[in-house]
C-alpha cells in the first residue's frame, strides 16, 4: 500500500496485545471467509485464515503437527464433518458428558433448560 502512495503507521504490540489482536483478526478473516462468493476468493481468505493461526502457532511456540494430533483425536472422540452431518438439536440426559459439556458453557449454549 506504501508503495502505492499510502502512509501506514504501525506500532510494536507486546505478546499479549499482539495475542488479542491476532485473536480478532482471526475472527476477522472468517468472517471473510464465510461471505467468499468464488473458488479463488475463497482460497485467498482461507490463506489470510492460515497466515494468522500461523502467527497464533508461532506466538504460543505451537506447531501444526500438535493442532493435527488434537484434531484427529477431538475427531475420532466426536466426529467431524466430513459426513456434512450437523446437529440441530441435541438432547442429553442428566449428568452425561453432553449434558455436562453444554451446561459448562451457558454463554456458549444459552438455550440450555436446567
Amino acid at each position: 500500500m506504501e508503495e502505492m502512495g499510502s502512509i501506514i503507521h504501525v506500532e510494536k504490540l507486546t505478546d499479549i496485545q499482539y495475542n488479542k489482536q491476532l485473536r480478532f483478526k482471526l475472527l476477522e478473516e472468517a468472517e471473510e471467509v464465510r461471505f467468499a462468493k468464488s473458488q479463488q476468493e475463497l482460497l485467498e481468505e482461507l490463506a489470510d485464515v492460515l497466515e494468522v493461526i500461523d502467527s497464533l502457532c508461532a506466538l504460543h511456540n505451537l506447531t501444526h503437527k500438535e493442532i493435527k494430533k488434537v484434531q484427529e483425536k477431538k475427531r475420532n472422540k466426536r466426529g467431524g464433518f466430513v459426513g456434512r452431518k450437523f446437529v440441530s438439536i441435541a438432547e442429553h440426559p442428566d449428568n452425561s458428558f453432553g449434558s455436562n459439556y453444554c451446561l459448562s458453557s451457558p454463554k456458549k449454549y444459552p438455550e440450555i433448560v436446567d
